[in-house]
């Protein structure tokens, strides 16, 4: 995977886990909205990272590992 798809993936994750908390508003165009993603992005980190399992089951939640633990398709 290299960096664009990293960044990518990583913006997929903290917009849906903004949408699950109804904060739709994605346009980083303005202070506000940069702080809200850093909060998000900080809080999604948290919990993502707290174990190697956390981690890998958000992986395969969005659909970057299949639950084989293999790299899904649009990732190879």
């Amino acid at each position: 995977m290299n960096l664009r798809q990293t960044w990518n993936a990583i913006l997929r994750i903290v917009k849906a886990d903004l949408n699950r908390k109804n904060e739709i508003d994605f346009d980083l165009s303005s202070r506000a909205a940069l702080e809200r993603f850093r909060k998000a992005a900080k809080a999604f980190d948290k919990r993502v990272n707290r174990s190697p399992e956390a981690a890998r089951r958000e992986l395969i939640s969005v659909g970057i590992y299949t639950k084989s633990g293999k790299l899904s398709k649009n990732y190879r």
